[in-house]
């Protein structure tokens, strides 16, 4: 299950990039988020790229239904990697994919950053997918809905705190 979200910002691409790769900032939008035990476990960053390792607990946005429950507890551990790339001045691009303990499912994703010292958009494509017989498609379709409304949560936080 693929979906696309395009964030706009009133902010220039340097000001969101240094946001992205702050750890206090980071630390505070997961706490903001409802995330628990939040930990920048890896940032490393140059003029040209970045990675960045982020691990927190978190619940769902909405309620698991019944016949998922068993893939999914009240909080889990997620691991979020990002890969960035400078692609010029004014566009960066990133890799990243989402672990979920416990959960079989894959959940990974591109972001383009794009813009001028003034303002910037992100374009965002998450792709989630699940191969557990019968019930993949089911697990995949929750999952892609809980990953949208924590993201959509996500951008409303950045811009707050932009």
């Amino acid at each position: 299950m693929e979906f696309q979200l395009t964030h706009p910002y009133q902010a220039g691409i340097g000001r969101v990039l240094e946001a992205f790769f702050d750890k206090d900032h980071i630390l505070e939008k997961n706490t903001l988020l409802g995330a628990r035990n939040a930990r920048v476990a890896e940032l490393e960053k140059s003029d040209a790229s970045a990675k960045l390792l982020v691990e927190r607990q978190m619940t769902s946005s909405t309620e698991v239904p019944g016949m998922l429950a068993s893939f999914h507890r009240e909080w889990n551990q997620i691991k979020q990697e990002e890969h960035w790339f400078r692609k010029s001045d004014g566009e960066w691009h990133c890799e990243f994919r989402v672990h979920i303990e416990g959960v079989p499912a894959k959940i990974k994703g591109m972001m383009k950053l794009e813009g001028t010292k003034e303002a910037c958009t992100n374009h965002l494509t998450l792709n989630v997918r699940c191969d557990v017989p019968l019930l993949g498609k089911k697990i995949a379709a929750f999952l892609a809905n809980d990953c949208s409304v924590k993201i959509d949560r996500e951008y409303e936080i950045i811009q707050q705190m932009l």
